[in-house]
C-alpha cells in the first residue's frame, strides 16, 4: 500500500477512535500528565483581578474548638476578622441548611448582612429511600441566613468516571433555582457584578494555576486574630474543610486528593483568567487532534522508506516529539491536545502495538506521580506528629521511590561543615552509607556528584552513589547520600526526584532546628517565671524545680504521653505563679494567717490560672495544674471544690509533691519536718486531701530514686 494510502488509513483510524471514545481512559491519563508537566511553568496571573486565599477547617481548628458542630458565632467572628482585614468577598463551602443555636445563628446572619460580600453555599444530594429508589434533597442556607447573603453559589462539582475532578460547572440548578458556582459568584461579588450563572455549561479547571501556592490560613487563627491581614487583603476568601474527617477530598490531575474548597479556589483563578482574556485549559477541538494525527501518520509513512535502523530510530522519536509539542501547546495556549489518538493511529500504521504506547505513557505518569506523592508525604511528615522523626520518614520514602539500597543524611553545622551527625535508612545489612570525603567534596562544590563502580568509602561494594549537598538559603544543612548496589544507574527523573526531595529535607531540617530554638526559648521563659516566683518568696527557693522533677517522675510511671508529661512539668513550675498577685505583707508574713489573710492567700490559684491561660503554647493541662493544685480529694479544697477524679490528674500529682516539699523544708512559721513524719502525714491524708493511689506511687518513687533526684537538683543549683 502506498505511503499516502497508509497515512489516509491512519487518519481514518484516528477519527474512529475519537468518535467511539475507546481510548478515553488513556486520554484522561495522558491529559493529566500534560497538566502536571505544564504546571511546572505556571501561567501569569490575570492583572487587575483579585486572587484567592483559603481559610481552612483543619485539624488544628478542631483541636482548638472541639465541640463540633460549631456554634455559628465562630463563623461570625471569622467573617468579622476577614472583613476588617480587607477581603474583597468571602465564600463559604460549609453546610448552613439547618438552624442550630438561635443566638449563634442570629449573630452570623447579622454579620453576613452587615458584610454585604458573602456568598453562601447551595447543593443537592441523593438520599436512598427504604423501598428502593432515591430522593434528591436541595440544601440551601436556612431562609433568614440566605436572605442576608450577597449571593448563593453552587458547590457541586462533577466527577469523571475514574473519580478525578477535572471540570467545573458555571452554574447548577438547586431546588429550581439557577445558581452560579461558588467560585463564579464569589468573583462576581468581589467585582460588584451580578452573581448569576453565565452560559457555557462546564469548563476545565486550570490546575496549572494552582501555582503560586494558594495561601491557607487556619480558621482557628482567623477567629482568634492570629494572622497576617496582608494574606487576605484585596483577595477573595473561600472558607471550607480541609481536615480528612469531613471526607471532602477528591483526586485531581495533579495527583493526591485535594479538599473541595481548594478545587473551588483553583476554579476561581481559572474564571479570573478567562475574564482577563488569558489562555486557560480547554480540550483541543477534534480538527486539531485529526491534524496532529495526519502529521504523525505522514511521518510514520515516510519512515517506511528508510533503512531498518533509521526507521526504528525515527519511530522512537515520534513519542517524545509528540509529547514535547503537546506540552508546549498546553503551556502556551492552554489547549489539551493529548497525543494518545494521533500516536495510536501512527503506531497501528507502523505495526506497533497500542499497548506499548499505553505502557510508555503510563510509566512516565506513574514515575511523576510517585515523585509528587513522595514530596507530599515528606511535607506531611514535617508537620504531622509521628513515632519516627520527619527526617527519618523522608529518608525512607526517598529510598523506596528511587529503589535505593541505602539513604543517609550527613549533617553539617554552620561554619563547621560536616559535624559527624548522621541519619541512615537501609534496605538491608548494616554497612555505613556514604563517605565523608565524597560528601565534603559535594558540599564544597555545591553540586550533586554521582559515582559509579566501587562505592566511595566501600571499595568492596559496587553500584552507584549520588551525593547531593543540601542548603537552606546560604546555610549548609548537610549532604544527602543515595546508594544503589548493583549495575543499574539512577536515571534523570530519579536524580531530579533526589534533588527535589533533598530541597524539602533541607527545609525540614532547618525548620526543626528553628523549632528547637523556639522551644528552648519558651522553656527558658517558663524557668524565668518560676525563678521570679521563687525569688519573691525567699523561703521557697528551688521549690518549683523540685516539684517539676518529681511530678515528671510520677507522670512517667503512669505511662502518660510525652506531651502530657511536658504539660504537667510546666504546670509544676508555674503552679505558684499567682503569688505574684498577693500582697507582700500577706505572702511574706512570718506567722500564721488570719481568716481574711488566708482567704486572700487562697486567691493565688485563680490569679495564677488567669495569668497562664493567656500564654500561647500552654495547654489546658498546664493551666489546670495551676488552678486546681489546692483542690482536695474529699471536695473541701479551693478554688472550685472539685472532688476525687473530677480533679485533673496533673493537679492531683502536683498537689502531693507540693505538700511533701512544703513539709520537708523550713518555713518562717515552722521547721522542716523529718521525712518519717512527712510520710506519716501524707499517708494520713490519703482519701481526704490526696488521691490514695498517687500517694503510694509518690512514696515508692521517693524510696527508689528520691535521694538521687534531690542530689542532681542540688548539683545543678551549685553549678
Amino acid at each position: 500500500m502506498p505511503g499516502s494510502a497508509l497515512a489516509a488509513a491512519g487518519l481514518a483510524l484516528a477519527a474512529l477512535l475519537l468518535a467511539t471514545g475507546l481510548l478515553s481512559p488513556l486520554q484522561r491519563l495522558a491529559s493529566d500528565g500534560l497538566v502536571r508537566l505544564a504546571a511546572a511553568s505556571p501561567p501569569a496571573p490575570p492583572p487587575g483581578l483579585p486572587d484567592v486565599a483559603l481559610v481552612a477547617l483543619d485539624p488544628q481548628s478542631l483541636r482548638v474548638f472541639p465541640d463540633w458542630p460549631w456554634s455559628r458565632e465562630l463563623y461570625a467572628r471569622a467573617l468579622e476578622r476577614l472583613d476588617a482585614a480587607g477581603a474583597r468577598a468571602v465564600g463559604f463551602d460549609i453546610d448552613f441548611s439547618t438552624p442550630r443555636d438561635p443566638s449563634g445563628d442570629a449573630r452570623f446572619t447579622a454579620e453576613v448582612a452587615r458584610s454585604g460580600r458573602v456568598v453562601l453555599p447551595a447543593f443537592r444530594q441523593q438520599q436512598e429511600l427504604p423501598g428502593g429508589g432515591a430522593l434528591e434533597i436541595a440544601n440551601l442556607p436556612f431562609p433568614a441566613l440566605a436572605r442576608s447573603a450577597a449571593a448563593l453559589g453552587s458547590v457541586l462539582m462533577p466527577v469523571d468516571p475514574d473519580g478525578v475532578v477535572r471540570l467545573a460547572p458555571r452554574g447548577s440548578s438547586v431546588n429550581g433555582r439557577e445558581l452560579a458556582s461558588l467560585a463564579e459568584a464569589a468573583l462576581a461579588v468581589a467585582l460588584h457584578e451580578p452573581a448569576g450563572p453565565r452560559a457555557g455549561g462546564r469548563f476545565r479547571v486550570d490546575y496549572r494555576r494552582a501555582q503560586p501556592a494558594i495561601p491557607v490560613l487556619s480558621i482557628a487563627d482567623v477567629i482568634e486574630g492570629r494572622f497576617d491581614a496582608g494574606v487576605v487583603a484585596g483577595r477573595v476568601v473561600l472558607i471550607g474543610a480541609t481536615a480528612a474527617e469531613f471526607q471532602d477530598l477528591w483526586p485531581t490531575p495533579l495527583g493526591p486528593a485535594r479538599p473541595g474548597v481548594w478545587i473551588q479556589a483553583v476554579a476561581l483563578r481559572t474564571l479570573a483568567a478567562e475574564r482577563a482574556g488569558l489562555p486557560v485549559l480547554r480540550e483541543a477541538p477534534a480538527a486539531a487532534v485529526l491534524l496532529a494525527a495526519a502529521v504523525l501518520c505522514a511521518a510514520a509513512a515516510g519512515l517506511g522508506r528508510l533503512s531498518p535502523g533509521r526507521r526504528a530510530a525515527g519511530a522512537a522519536l515520534l513519542l517524545p516529539g509528540a509529547l514535547v509539542a503537546s506540552v508546549a501547546l498546553t503551556r502556551q495556549s492552554g489547549w489539551l491536545l493529548d497525543p494518545v489518538v494521533p500516536l495510536g493511529a501512527a503506531a497501528v500504521q507502523y505495526a506497533l502495538g497500542l499497548e506499548r504506547v499505553r505502557e510508555r505513557l503510563g510509566r512516565v505518569a506513574a514515575q511523576r506521580e510517585r515523585s509528587l506523592a513522595t514530596l507530599l508525604r515528606v511535607g506531611e511528615a514535617a508537620t504531622t506528629p509521628a513515632a519516627a522523626s520527619p527526617l527519618e520518614v523522608a529518608l525512607a520514602l526517598l529510598g523506596d521511590v528511587v529503589d535505593a539500597s541505602g539513604v543517609a543524611l550527613l549533617r553539617a553545622a554552620p561554619g563547621v561543615g560536616l559535624d559527624g551527625r548522621r541519619l541512615e535508612w537501609r534496605r538491608r545489612g548494616d554497612a555505613p552509607i556514604g563517605a565523608a570525603e565524597a560528601a565534603e567534596a559535594a558540599l564544597d562544590a555545591r553540586a550533586t556528584r554521582v559515582f559509579e563502580g566501587a562505592l566511595p568509602g566501600a571499595p568492596s561494594r559496587r553500584g552507584v552513589a549520588a551525593y547531593t549537598p543540601l542548603f537552606a538559603g546560604e546555610l549548609a544543612v548537610g549532604v544527602l547520600v543515595v546508594e544503589r548496589e548493583g549495575g543499574e544507574a539512577l536515571d534523570a527523573m530519579q536524580l531530579r526526584t533526589i534533588s527535589t526531595v533533598g530541597t524539602q529535607i533541607a527545609l525540614t531540617a532547618e525548620n526543626l532546628r528553628l523549632l528547637d530554638g523556639l522551644r528552648q526559648t519558651f522553656d527558658s521563659s517558663i524557668e524565668a517565671i518560676a525563678s521570679a516566683v521563687e525569688a519573691r518568696d525567699g523561703y521557697t527557693e528551688m521549690h518549683c524545680r523540685r516539684l517539676a522533677v518529681f511530678a515528671v517522675a510520677m507522670a512517667e510511671r503512669l505511662g502518660l504521653a510525652p506531651e502530657e508529661i511536658e504539660a504537667i512539668r510546666l504546670g509544676a513550675l508555674l503552679h505558684d505563679v499567682g503569688k505574684i498577685g498577693i500582697r507582700d505583707e500577706v505572702l511574706l508574713k512570718p506567722d500564721r494567717f488570719s481568716g481574711p489573710e488566708r482567704a486572700e492567700m487562697e486567691r493565688h490559684a485563680a490569679i495564677g490560672h488567669r495569668i497562664v491561660e493567656g500564654i500561647h503554647g500552654l495547654t489546658s493541662t498546664t493551666a489546670s495544674c495551676v488552678r486546681h493544685h489546692h483542690e482536695r480529694w474529699n471536695g473541701c479544697g479551693y478554688p472550685d471544690g472539685l472532688a476525687a477524679e473530677k480533679i485533673p490528674l496533673g493537679a492531683r500529682i502536683v498537689a502531693i509533691v507540693d505538700v511533701w516539699d512544703a513539709l520537708s523544708t523550713a518555713r518562717p512559721y515552722k521547721p522542716a519536718y523529718p521525712q518519717e513524719r512527712v510520710r506519716e502525714l501524707l499517708r494520713k491524708e490519703r482519701g481526704e486531701q490526696f488521691d490514695p493511689d498517687l500517694v503510694e506511687l509518690f512514696l515508692a518513687i521517693l524510696d527508689e530514686q528520691g535521694e538521687e533526684m534531690l542530689a542532681l537538683l542540688d548539683a545543678g543549683r551549685a553549678a
